[in-house]
């Protein structure tokens, strides 16, 4: 039987258990590492057009927008600095008029992590890592909740924010700057949720996910780190992706002001 069939036979009554979600996905960060696995998680749940914002890595961004289109999924692209407000504004206004159809669910994932040894972290870099990590999530979320309360997108708007759990229990002093910023994320997660109610706005904060960021650890760090977790590995992305297509959907409805911490359990 194929692994869908199933749905076929259940009453209709049963049906609003099914998690799904309809309309316009916007993700921010969409064109890498954990982001590139959820728009495809979106799609999954049901949304019929998804808007993808990118910072650097536009070839990956117009890759994954001719998957989609074969898969007759609409796509809309674009390049984004977070911390201008008017030019991502306009983003926006882009993206719905690409699309046709107001954003109802969001995904705001944009993030920067160097691995700089907590001595050698200047000043600069600080200011980057806040910058993009707080300062760009706070704008771009703003933003996007002020039009979805705009446009009366209401109770079912949705958004939800990309935090980490180094934010809840700071993992090592080569990330210190990296967690101090996911920290500030969650009084934002609160602040969000409770100004722009009744759109739900959820953090996700994985553990250790097997993604590019992962590619300047120090020797030895990755082994030290798996040997922390429950689940003895790193997790794959789609597992995170899953997750939070599952709260922006119907299933995650009165899912509203929490921070999930995905970690495969840890020590």
């Amino acid at each position: 039987m194929n692994d869908l069939d199933y749905i076929k036979k259940l009453p209709l009554a049963y049906l609003k258990y099914l998690p799904r979600i309809t309309g316009h996905a916007l993700v921010l960060g969409g064109s890498g590492g954990i982001g590139s696995e959820i728009v495809p998680a979106l799609v999954a749940y049901g949304a019929s057009a998804v808007s993808v914002a990118y910072g650097r890595n536009k070839a990956a961004a117009e890759a994954l927008q001719k998957e989609l289109r074969a898969a007759r999924v609409t796509c809309y692209i674009g390049a984004v600095d977070p911390l201008d407000e008017k030019s991502f504004s306009a983003f926006l206004d882009d993206a719905v008029r690409a699309v046709g159809e107001e954003i109802s669910v969001a995904v705001n994932s944009i993030g920067f992590s160097p691995n700089t040894p907590l001595e050698e972290q200047t000043l600069e870099e600080r200011r980057k890592v806040f910058d993009v990590n707080v300062h760009g999530t706070a704008l771009t979320s703003r933003l996007i909740l002020a039009r979805m309360k705009e446009k009366g997108i209401g109770a079912k708007g949705s958004l939800v924010l990309i935090t980490s759990s180094n934010g809840i229990n700071s993992q090592a002093s080569y990330s210190s700057h990296y967690d101090e910023s996911k920290a500030a994320l969650i009084p934002m997660i609160k602040n969000l949720a409770e100004f722009y109610a009744p759109i739900r706005v959820n953090g996700v904060a994985p553990g250790w996910v097997e993604t590019a960021m992962n590619d300047t650890l120090p020797p030895g760090e990755r082994e030290k780190e798996t040997a922390k977790i429950f689940l003895n590995r790193y997790a794959d992305p789609a597992e995170v992706a899953s997750f939070v297509a599952f709260i922006s959907s119907s299933g995650g409805t009165f899912i509203n002001n929490e921070n999930y911490k995905i970690d495969g359990g840890t020590r």
